[in-house]
Order: C-alpha cells, then sequence, then structure tokens
C-alpha cells in the first residue's frame, strides 16, 4: 500500500483470558494494516463486561509504541469482515496509521447523574477545539449507572441538551452508548493512556478523514397514535389518561400482560418527527425502547426521558428485513467511493437488541453488513445501548437501530 494512505486493521478474539485475548486481538490488528507497533497511532479497542478491563487493557498496550493513544470501551458484541459474536468474552481492536489528519481526545469523567452538566461540560471542552467545517466526532458516553446499586440508565436526552448549549455548531458526529452486557453491569472506557469509568468523551478528526453514515432503521408503526397525559422522568405513567401498562396490554393481548417484566427489550414506542399525515417513513421517527415495567403504578421505563405530556406516540413493530440492510450498506459504499474518496474501515454501531437472540430474528443482521462489504475494506463492529446520529438537524440517541459509517480519505494524486 503506498505510504500516503491511511492504513487500518481490524483483530477479534474470544480468549477468556483477558490478557491474551487483549495481545491477540491487538496483534492480528496490526498484522492487518501492515503496521509495526510504533507506528500505530490511534487504537480502537472494546470488550465484554466478561472481560477484566485493566488486564484486557495492560495486553492492548503491550503490544502497541507507548506513544499509541486510545478510544473505547465494552460492548455487548463486537465483529469484523468474518467474526461475529456477543454475550461471551469477544473483543475487538482497531489500530489506525498515521496519516494526513489529526485527532483530540476529550474525556469527561461523573456523567451518573449529572448527564447535562456533564455534556455541557464536554461540549466546552469540544469548542475550544478546531470545529471547522471538516471537523469529525466520534461521541461515546457510558450507559449504565451503579453508583446506588440498583440499574438506572444513563440518558441521552439530557446529555446532548447539555453538549448543544456549548457547542455553536455540531461537527459531522456518530456515537454510541456503552454497555458491556444486557444485565447492565457497571462499564469501563478507555480514552488517551487511561482506563476510565462512568464517563463521556469524544474523538475529534482534523484533516483528510472523513464520516459518513447511514442508519438501519428496524421499527414500524404497529397501531394509532396515543397522547402521553402523564409521565415522571422516564416512566411513562399514562397514555390517552389510562395507564401506560393497560393501553400496551390491549394492543398486545392480555395474557403478556400477566408477565409485565417480559415487556422489558419488547415494547417500543415510536415518535413521529414529520408529518404524521404524509405516508410512512422510517427516517421521520426515532424510537424508544422500554428497559423496565413499574407495576404499581402501571408505567413504562423507557431508554430516555424525551417523551413528555402532551406529545404523541405510537407503538412499534420490531420489523427490519435484511436485504434493506444489505441494500443501504451498498448505497452507501458507492456514494462514498463516487465522490473520489478511498475508505479506510467501517464501523458498524448495532443496538445489542437487535441480535438475533433478542429480536426473534433468525438471523444476524451483521452478515449482510459483512457480505455487503465483500472484505472490500475492514470492518469494526459493536453492539451497544444506543446509536449516537442526526436526525433532522439534531442529535439523537436512537433505540433499536444500526448505524453502518465509513471513514474514508480523499484521493489524492500526487
Amino acid at each position: 500500500m503506498s505510504a500516503k494512505y491511511t492504513s487500518f486493521g481490524v483483530g477479534f478474539s474470544e480468549t477468556t483470558n483477558s490478557t491474551l485475548a487483549g495481545v491477540e486481538a491487538t496483534k492480528q490488528a496490526l498484522s492487518k494494516a501492515g503496521l509495526s507497533p510504533q507506528e500505530a497511532q490511534l487504537c480502537f479497542l472494546f470488550c465484554t463486561s466478561r472481560h477484566d478491563a485493566e488486564s484486557f487493557f495492560e495486553g492492548v498496550k503491550s503490544c502497541v509504541g507507548r506513544e499509541t493513544q486510545f478510544f473505547g470501551g465494552y460492548s455487548n458484541g463486537s465483529c469484523t469482515n468474518t467474526e461475529l459474536g456477543y454475550d461471551g468474552y469477544q473483543v475487538v481492536v482497531g489500530i489506525l496509521s498515521k496519516g494526513d489528519y489529526k485527532f483530540d481526545l476529550i474525556l469527561k469523567e461523573g456523567i451518573g447523574f449529572h448527564e447535562y452538566e456533564i455534556g455541557k461540560e464536554l461540549g466546552q471542552e469540544i469548542q475550544k477545539k478546531d470545529l471547522g467545517r471538516n471537523a469529525q466526532m466520534f461521541l461515546l458516553f457510558d450507559a449504565v449507572n451503579r453508583l446506588e446499586g440498583r440499574f438506572r440508565m444513563n440518558y441521552g436526552t439530557p446529555f446532548i441538551k447539555g453538549m448543544s448549549e456549548s457547542i455553536t455548531e455540531w461537527p459531522n458526529i456518530i456515537g454510541a452508548r456503552m454497555l458491556g452486557d444486557m444485565k447492565f453491569k457497571p462499564t469501563h472506557q478507555w480514552c488517551g493512556r487511561e482506563m476510565s469509568k462512568n464517563a463521556a468523551m469524544a474523538l475529534l478528526f482534523h484533516g483528510n478523514i472523513q464520516i459518513d453514515s447511514q442508519i438501519m432503521h428496524g421499527c414500524q408503526p404497529a397501531s394509532a397514535y396515543h397522547q402521553v397525559t402523564a409521565v415522571k422522568g422516564a416512566n411513562i405513567l399514562e397514555l390517552d389518561n389510562q395507564p401506560a401498562l393497560d393501553v400496551v396490554g390491549e394492543i398486545l393481548g392480555s395474557d403478556l400482560i400477566e408477565r409485565p417484566q417480559e415487556l422489558k427489550f419488547f415494547v417500543t414506542l415510536g415518535k413521529n418527527v414529520g408529518d404524521k399525515w404524509k405516508p410512512y417513513s422510517p427516517g421521520d421517527y426515532i424510537n424508544r425502547m422500554c428497559v423496565g415495567v413499574d407495576t404499581v403504578g402501571k408505567g413504562l421505563y423507557m431508554a430516555e426521558m424525551d417523551i413528555e405530556p402532551g406529545m404523541e406516540v405510537q407503538l412499534m413493530r420490531r420489523s427490519f428485513e435484511m436485504e434493506y440492510v444489505s441494500i443501504r450498506t451498498k448505497k452507501l459504499i458507492e456514494r462514498v467511493k463516487s465522490n473520489n474518496r478511498r475508505i479506510i474501515f467501517g464501523l458498524y454501531i448495532n443496538c445489542s437488541g437487535r441480535a438475533a437472540a433478542y429480536s426473534n430474528q433468525t438471523d444476524e443482521d451483521v452478515r449482510y453488513v459483512q457480505s455487503a462489504i465483500d472484505g472490500e475494506f475492514p470492518l469494526l463492529g459493536i453492539y451497544e445501548a444506543g446509536e449516537l446520529a442526526m436526525i433532522k438537524d439534531q442529535l439523537q440517541v436512537l433505540d433499536w437501530t444500526g448505524l453502518f459509517c465509513i471513514f474514508s480519505e480523499k484521493i489524492t494524486n500526487d
């Protein structure tokens, strides 16, 4: 490969020994990128909560140079061009070489119970950097708040609100809310040369590198519109002046309501941010997944707290055609290449709930992303608790979507 182009390699391991898993995946990534340890400029790294975070990190660090910077955290699973796994000991490492770009890493700890404040502080630090029209951002934040023992979601809505009050104009941005398993155990993050937790962090690129993305929607309306009439935080208490659990029960059937905990990760409500009278368009919907049931108050705990009284929502049916995933992946690849750009690598951020084990699907959508790429460029994929993307010029946390991203550089003739 010509030295003027940026190199990237991906490694994968399911070894149960955390140190060895880090070593295996990192050595694979270096080999595939054709890089020596000292040539590793930036290292992406992700592992499930089954691993010891410190041991995994030490394994990765032992294989790269002392100047290598790190960016990543926990994920519920991962994939490459050929491998795929979740709920086990999966780790994935991506190594990026030096190129015609620069980057900044920004970390803010303490997001639990302080999403708005940390978002605002992170935004202030980002605003101090070069946010020209070519700035590209990869944003990650911890999904899990266990500071008081019981699980509570770190909410993206106040976090993004805080950021938006500090950033005058959003750069091109993608991201994820991180978790390490479906039991929501505490997570860890890596940024720069340090390991962290309870944190939010940003990777800001400048120069000849660009991120293009495509949202893979996964829900369709399954009910009429229902007005939200009572809410407490992320708990939707009433729809149409009736207990939310009763309204959902009328739609889904009383047999399911008799087992209310089965509604968790099953019920999804959609907000139509477009024209409700126009034909259905998946790009107009922001979907929110139920992550818990209030059996006493007959409410639904949602993954976000942006559903407010007076809003109209629809019960959404989880459904996505695998061929749809393949087509949209190929279209983005062709669009990037048609703009005289060379693809460095692909990143697939997938909602953990879309995995076949949780979605009643017989196949994995990741397989169709892998097939569409067909080995043309490296793929690094992670399963997380929410995808971050722009919807109608506003950054949103999405549920039940996949986000396919392409990192590319402009082809030069010199």
